[in-house]
């Protein structure tokens, strides 16, 4: 009996030791992410802190700064978007609660998803009265409206609307004596875009006044000001298209929680992946540089990354409806980048995302490897000849064109490379939102939990970078690169085993972050 008594007492040690060490790695757990949302808010303060102070410069002076605002915002503006800042925190904390249960359904998981695109619209539209006035949703009339901001409605309006067919033919010739900004560095896309709502709001004068009375008051009231410095009045039908073309432009920008969750989820589990898709809607990128298109970009780029991205995971599968299902994937992904290159020809390093994210997983043979790239390929290639055939626009002869005109800004606008070396990353890092960044650098510690699309675009960034393909702009330029490193925040979230609560005072001071300098930094108005 003395025996057996012992060996209970021993077992019992033993499991009381182990409920000890657990509680206390549970402790410096709760310790370290405590540390990190320390980590967060400060980094957060300081930022705010110096740019109100002046002291610190928003680029380079000399070459290129972001302005800043000087008027200030009302009281009741910011109590209302804070609040829909609050409001939002809480329900990303649920959703991270909802999908964390063992028992997920699909249907429920995209119930959530759903849910979370709803609210992702709702707090871009409310995000905006907490700016001052005339940086409010006035913005949605302005920007469009200022040919130092776009120009791409001005071309429409005078060259293109008359005969797009012929201005299609005629642009390969037509760009190149165009400038080294907006329109010369772009494809026809834009314009098209301006062209195609201007005759649609045109040939239905109702749903044109229907749209134009829906307006904000602040965007109606940005209408009326734009004529009295014109000293013309904008005719229904163009405010209707204007106003569109922000609408279109806050869905694109929103929806991006869409395909990143996906994304994420082709690597991740459920919570980890609803971390990064919920951070997004409050970056501060993604919010200042609406209603101007490079907003609507990341909606494509994390598409295209999502069915490469499923298409290699499939590849894994076994031969017959997985193998089809993958190629079909990867052709599907071609086709959108090449709808994207349509509009700007930042697609193209993405593509080279792409195929770094196919190449890089370990478990699929090197020739299904490249039969998806081959689809890849065949996808781009089938929507870039069809365009070609429909319109008679030469694409490679325009490509070239857009880049010899890029190549001529720094020509016109000379800029220092090693500064802007070092510049871009910490940019990139302000418009992703430093707390979000600092989730992906936890992520990042630990290589293997985090999905090759950050890794893959991490590298491409780098290149891009010391290419000294932009040296200046890079929140704007580089938005549509954000979306796939906010996996590596969702990972580095999971790693850390951190509860709700953490994500909605992570979002808390990233939404913070986003409200403040949209107090103080004025980006899509022209310079």
């Amino acid at each position: 009996m003395s025996l057996l008594a012992t060996a209970r007492d021993g077992f019992a040690g033993k499991t009381h030791s182990h409920h000890r060490v657990a509680a206390a790695k549970i402790v410096a757990m709760r310790r370290k992410i405590w540390l990190i949302l320390l980590a967060q808010g400060v980094l957060v303060a300081l930022l705010t802190a110096a740019i109100a102070s002046k002291r610190m410069p928003l680029g380079i002076p000399g070459e290129w700064e972001w302005l800043r605002v000087h008027a200030r915002p009302s009281l009741v503006g910011l109590f209302l978007s804070g609040l829909a800042v609050a409001a939002y925190c809480g329900f990303v904390a649920l959703g991270l609660r909802a999908v964390a249960s063992p028992r997920l359904a699909p249907p429920r998981e995209a119930g959530w998803l759903a849910g979370l695109l709803g609210v992702s619209i709702a707090i871009q539209v409310l995000i905006p009265t907490g700016a001052a006035d005339e940086y409010d949703l006035t913005k949605w009339a302005y920007v469009n409206c200022f040919g130092a901001s776009t120009g791409y409605y001005q071309v429409a309006r005078k060259q293109a609307v008359a005969d797009p067919w012929r201005f299609l033919a005629e642009y390969p010739v037509w760009i190149q004596s165009q400038d080294s900004l907006h329109i010369g560095t772009h494809p026809p896309g834009l314009i098209v875009t301006q062209c195609l709502l201007l005759r649609a709001m045109e040939q239905n004068p109702g749903l044109a006044d229907a749209l134009v009375q829906s307006m904000p008051f602040s965007t109606s009231e940005g209408f009326r000001q734009v004529e009295r410095m014109d000293r013309r009045p904008i005719p229904c039908a163009d405010r209707a298209a204007l106003y569109l073309s922000s609408l279109i432009t806050l869905l694109a920008c929103a929806g991006t929680v869409v395909p990143l969750y996906l994304l994420a989820r082709s690597a991740l589990p459920p919570p980890a992946a609803w971390v990064a898709a919920a951070l997004w809607p409050l970056a501060p990128a993604a919010n200042l540089f609406q209603p101007d298109a490079d907003a609507a970009y990341p909606l494509v780029s994390a598409l295209a990354l999502a069915l490469a991205a499923w298409a290699a995971r499939w590849a894994h599968g076994n031969r017959g409806a997985a193998s089809g299902l993958a190629l079909a994937l990867a052709l599907a992904s071609g086709l959108v980048m090449a709808l994207g290159t349509f509009f700007t020809l930042a697609f193209l390093p993405v593509g080279l995302i792409v195929a770094l994210v196919i190449v890089l997983v370990p478990e699929v043979v090197s020739r299904r490897k490249a039969g998806l790239i081959l689809a890849v390929g065949a996808g781009f290639l089938i929507v870039t000849a069809l365009g070609w055939a429909v319109t008679g626009a030469d694409p490679i002869t325009v490509w070239t064109w857009n880049l010899k005109n890029h190549a001529r800004f720094y020509v016109e606008y000379p800029r220092t490379y090693l500064v802007w070396l070092v510049v871009n990353p910490v940019e990139l890092a302000i418009a992703l939102g430093l707390p979000a960044a600092v989730w992906c650098f936890i992520g990042l510690g630990s290589p293997r939990s985090v999905p090759r699309i950050a890794w893959a675009t991490i590298a491409v960034l780098f290149l891009l970078n010391v290419a000294g393909r932009n040296m200046g702009e890079v929140a704007r330029l580089w938005m549509l690169f954000l979306p796939p490193l906010l996996p590596a925040a969702g990972a580095g979230f999971a790693r850390l085993e951190a509860r709700p609560r953490v994500l909605a005072i992570s979002a808390g001071l990233l939404g913070f972050q986003t409200l403040a300098l949209q107090a103080m930094i004025q980006v899509v108005y022209p310079v």
